[in-house]
Parts: C-alpha cells; structure tokens; sequence
C-alpha cells in the first residue's frame, strides 16, 4: 500500500471509532494480525487486518488461526482486549498508521507499511513501548521494552501539500537537472511512485521528461494536478485494474488516469484490498503442510517395510539354500566334524588339529577342502558351502545344523505374510491421506468470508414454502420488541396455545401478497417448536394465528396485560395439532454457509441433506455437534466441507429449541447416491 492508499484507508476506518477490541488473534504463518471489534456504527462486528509492511484493511475473509495464542497475543490481548478506538490516523501522509485506544490506560498502536522488518508498536503511558513485533537498535532510534518511543524519521512534505515554489525547488535542483521527473518526484517529494506517475499523466506531462525541460506552465499543470486529487479524496472511488483474464494488477482509492484497462469498482476501499489480496496471494492454512508432512512420515514407514519385507524374503531363500547345501555335502560335513570332536576328546591341541586339517587338504581329502577356519574360543568352524562361508557348531550333526537352517527359513517365511499385511495397511493410509491431501488443496483454494448476520437473525427466524419471512421472539424484551417494532399492519400474529411460547410473526409486505396454507403451517411451526412444548415433550400443539391488528398490548379500561402479556381481539384462526419436529439443513453458497431451520417439506427443498430433530434428553450443545458432524461427513464435495466446517456452532445450537433428539436424516437425490 502507498501512502495515498494509507491515506485513503486511514479515513475509511474512521467508522472504527468507539468500537472496542473484542479480541486480537495472529494467524498460522505469523504473517499478519487480526483485530476484532465490536459496536455500533457502520461496521458490522469488523476484523481489522494487519500486514506489517504491506497493508491494512477491514476483511470479511476468513482467515484461519491456531487454537493457542502466542505469548505475545496473550500479552497485547492482556493490554488492549476491551479497549475503545477514541482515533485513527496517517502520519505525515506516511506510510505509518496510529491507532488510538483508551482502556487500562491510553494506548497508541503504530503500524508501520514499509521497511525490511516492518513493525507494529504498541505504546501506554509515558510514551513508553509496552510490546512491539520486534525490539532493535537503528541509527536513528530504538524500538526497546519500557524505553520511550520515537516515530521513524519523516520522509518529507507531501506533494498534495506542496505549494508551486516548493515543487519548482526539487525540480531546478543542479544535481537532478538531467534527471527523469517521475523518479525526482518519487524520491523527492512524499507519495511515492505510483502517485507521481497519476500527477503527470493527469497533467499531460511524460514521466521520462527531464527536469531541466519542464516549463513554469507544466509546473502548474502539476500543482493543478495536485489540487484535483485532493478533491476526489474527499469522496473516494475504490477500484481495481484487472486484465484480460480477470487477474487484478492494480487497486485505487480513487479512478487514476494513468490506468488503462478493465476497472472494477467497489463498495469500499476495504473490499478492494480483500479482493486484490485474496487473488494474488490465496489464504494458506497449516492444514496442508501438515498433511504433507504425515505423508512423507508414511512413505519412510513404507519404505522401511519394502526393505524388511526384502530382507525377509532372501533370509528365507538365503536358510533354505544353506540347508540344501549342507544336505547335498552331508558325508563330507559329517566326517569333518567328527574328526574333530575325536581329536578333541584325545585332548590333541588345537594348533595341532588344524596342521593335521591343512596337510589333509592339501592331500585332497573333500571334508577337510570345505574347511576355512577353526574358532576355538567360540566352539565352532567356519565351512564353505559353494562359495557361501558359513560358522557352526562342531559338536552338532551335519543334520542338526542343516535343520536349524530349515526352521530359520521358516521362521523368516513366517514373517512375510505380516509384513505384506503391514504394507498394504500404511499403503491404505498413504491413498487416503494423498485423497485427504488433494481436498486439502481444493479447500486451500476456497476464499471463505465471515458471513453477514442479517437484522432478523437475532430472533428464532425462517422463511416460509413461498419465500414469506417468519420471526420469534425469544425472550420477554424480544417478544415485545417484535410486536411493537416490527410488526405491520398487513403482516400475520401467531402464538401457540399454551404459556411460554414466542410470539411470532409472518411479514407481509403487502396485503395482495397471498399467504397459503402452506406458510401458515411453516409459521405455525416456528412458533410451536420455540414454546415450553418443546421442553415439556409434547408430541403436537396447536397455534393459534390473527391479523396483526388483532393483536395489541393496550388493555380495555380498567383491565391490566402482565409484562410480556398481549391482548388478542376478534376471531381466532387455528392450525391444529402442529407436530413437534423441526428440520434443520445448511444452504451453501460462493463464499459461506449458513444454518437453515423449518418444516421438513421447507428445509427439504432448499439443504441436500436434512436432519429432523424432535423432543428429546441430549442437550443442546451435544446435538448440535452431532449434526455439525453430519453435515461435514455427509458433503459431497471438499468445497462444501470447508464451507461447512467455517459455520459457527453457535448458528446450529440457535436452530434447536431444547433438549432434543435426532429422529433421522433425509437426503436429495445427488446427496443420495454419494452416500
């Protein structure tokens, strides 16, 4: 970002002011920061995003964080969690942004978009540094714990600031006469480069012409320039350039002549910078390094297997080759080891044993040939068998030794079949993380953004079969609030019939819009399944529905209605035996998902899977995690997982009235066949 960006952002982020921070997290890679807010103002429930050296916006992406914050997180939660924005600012149109809070104390944080180590300084009382990304000693100041801070040096007076003896001073320099004019302002005058090149396009002057041509004319050309951006500042335009596949180059606060192209614009600056980001450099979890990392953990196992098996393999050849030798030399194996033992026991002396073996050798005697040395501290002979030197025990038979060979090469044959076994199973594990890892990809490639809440989701809510909005209450407050805010003279009161149940509305724009049997029934549903029916287990209810103006909290002279009570007048309409099941699916779209509740035929249409839940004795976090899982297991495809996965277990705890149980699943046809 540029310091006009800053600029622009800085005054974007105005509407932060009187929020508080609800909390600080910093994302896997410890590439940026994220604050979220909470208030009331232009912003609903705002994550700020810092990316030390490289931007600051508001994101409505959902970028992921690890379960445990670091220290340092837990150390800037423990100072500015609960503290107030009371100021927003760019320094001297720098690339340098202070944030003001007031909590524990009056806190200043400094974000720095530049340098090779960028910063984030956060700084209390006395001007003293509390935390920082990074503590160092520089040439012209020290960033150190307790220490008083200093701003960087600045790098000048803006050109949007500069008057025309100013400008005309950095351009008739000696030094710089033979110099471009784009590079002279970019390094001379605030604003950077980008700015620069915007000044002389709009000025009708090439950025290659040298200093000493330009004219006094062309001078206020610029300066005029100058005054022309400051003025669409005051309003801002934020776009993007992209080319011709759609791919952004460049983002823009306000529209920049110098930009050719496709131009998209914007609703906000924030939505530029999400938008450009999250196209040049995609959101990467630890998801996927960790998957690769178990994978290559698998294929070392593997081939560690591959290599045991083998060995197995020639040990079994190997034994049973060895026996079959001993067989085919048994007279001349046996006659050896005779002698020997014999000697032995006429207590003849080793050295004199082995002249006599080597003379007999030497005679061409065939036992004594396959001799190839005597080990007498071990007991045993070493003999060679068509080329293989084997070492035995000399007071065994030929025959012994031979079957000693046949059990080792059974015994290595019996190990083959496990580790076959063991292979095939780390190879089942290797095709399934490869198939895990590959979704892993799919899902890195997904932008999710937090979804927006829309006004009606404080309230229990749906929508009917013909697309008519339904809303409970949910508390006393709640209840009074929709009936005397929210509720219309063409819209529809429902109620069931018995104490505790949400008073609950269907929303008619207008009266020619006709309201079937169906959307009665939806809405009869919401406000039956939300009243201590629910809780009691009752197996159906009835409710009972009239036009809104029937419905009202003024009571007849000399009556009194209880806090939370309403008076009904004229006729009421029934919908008799509402059962007590309520469905609940999940409706996916580009970015996000969210929880859908209602009748089965409702939810049916609009989720591919469908989870009816009735009365039951599982509370309702339990069976809330339950159908999380199922939604999650039962998606078709890694994009829909993801999506999925991202939803807030809060949303489906909300769907379910009271302790519940899962009464069964349903599924579109697609969903279906895949499971």
């Amino acid at each position: 970002m540029s310091s006009l960006d800053i600029y622009a952002i800085s005054k974007e982020l105005q509407g932060l002011i009187g929020y508080r921070v609800a909390n600080i997290y910093r994302d896997s890679t410890e590439k940026y920061f994220l604050f979220r807010f909470k208030g009331k103002g232009p912003f609903k429930d705002p994550f700020l995003l810092i990316e030390p050296g490289i931007r600051l916006h508001l994101t409505e992406v959902k970028h992921p964080v690890p379960e445990r914050p670091s220290d340092k997180i837990m150390g800037l939660r423990s100072h500015l969690k609960g503290a107030e924005v009371i100021g927003i600012r760019q320094v001297d149109f720098d690339r340098l942004v202070e944030i003001k809070l007031r909590g524990k104390q009056e806190y200043r944080v400094y974000v720095e978009i530049f340098g090779n180590r960028p910063n984030i300084v956060v700084v209390g009382n006395q001007n003293r540094v509390i935390s920082a990304l990074w503590y160092r000693k520089m040439r012209h100041r020290d960033v150190l714990p307790g220490k008083e801070f200093e701003l960087p040096p600045s790098r000048g007076k803006s050109i949007l600031d500069m008057n025309y003896e100013e400008i005309t001073q950095i351009l008739s320099a000696e030094e710089v006469e033979d110099e471009e004019i784009v590079r002279t302002l970019a390094r001379k005058a605030g604003g950077g480069g980008d700015l620069m090149e915007e000044l002389l396009a709009r000025a009708n002057i090439s950025k290659k012409t040298k200093n000493k041509e330009i004219s006094n004319e062309e001078i206020n050309r610029i300066l005029q320039s100058t005054m022309d951006i400051k003025k669409d500042l005051l309003e801002l335009k934020p776009s993007i350039a992209l080319d011709s596949n759609e791919k952004p180059l460049s983002f823009h606060p306000i529209d920049f002549k110098s930009i050719s192209g496709e131009i998209r614009y914007f609703e906000s600056f924030s939505h530029v910078l999400d938008f450009y980001y999250m196209n040049i450099s995609p959101i990467v979890s630890v998801g996927l390094k960790q998957h690769d990392q178990k994978k290559k953990k698998l294929l070392k196992v593997l081939e560690a297997q591959k290599q045991t098996l083998e060995g197995f393999k020639k040990k079994k050849k190997l034994y049973k080759d060895l026996g079959d030798n001993i067989f085919l030399q048994l007279n001349d194996i046996d006659e050896l080891l005779s002698s020997i033992v014999i000697a032995r026991k006429k207590n003849i002396a080793w050295p004199v044993i082995q002249n006599k073996l080597e003379i007999a050798k030497e005679q061409g005697i065939h036992s004594a040939k396959i001799l190839e040395e005597i080990c007498p501290e071990r007991g045993t002979i070493r003999i060679n068998l068509n080329s293989e030197i084997i070492e035995v025990n000399f007071r065994k038979s030929a025959t012994e030794i031979a079957n000693e060979y046949y059990q080792r090469a059974k015994k290595a044959a019996r190990k083959i079949t496990p580790a076959n076994e063991a292979i095939l199973e780390t190879e089942r594990k290797i095709n399934l993380l490869t198939k895990n890892l590959s979704e892993q990809k799919i899902v890195e490639s997904i932008t999710l953004k937090r979804r927006k809440r829309k006004w009606y989701e404080k309230y229990h809510w749906t929508n009917t079969r013909n697309k008519f909005l339904i809303i409970g209450g949910k508390d006393i407050s709640s209840n009074e609030e929709i009936v005397k805010r929210r509720m219309k003279e063409n819209d529809i009161f429902f109620h069931a019939e018995l104490q505790g149940a949400p008073y609950t509305i269907l929303i008619r724009d207008t009266s020619e819009k006709n309201v079937t049997d169906q959307d009665f029934a939806d809405a009869a549903l919401l406000a039956a399944v939300f009243s201590s029916g629910w809780k009691a287990g009752y197996g159906a209810i009835d409710v009972y529905y009239v036009p809104a103006k029937s419905a009202s909290f003024s009571a007849p002279t000399g009556e009194y209605i209880p806090k939370g009570g309403i008076m009904i007048r004229g006729t009421r309409n029934y919908v008799r035996g509402v059962e007590m099941a309520l469905a609940i699916g999940v409706q996916v779209d580009e970015f996000n998902a969210k929880v859908i509740y209602g009748s089965e035929e409702n939810i049916r249409s609009r989720s591919p899977i469908t989870v009816i839940i009735k009365p039951g004795s599982k509370s309702k976090g339990k069976i809330a995690k339950q159908i999380n899982q199922i939604f999650i297991k039962k998606a078709v495809s890694p994009e829909k997982k993801a999506k999925i996965r991202a939803i807030d277990l809060n949303e489906f705890v909300q769907a379910i009235p009271h302790d519940s149980v899962i009464s069964r699943v349903e599924y579109s046809k697609l969903e279906k066949k895949n499971n």
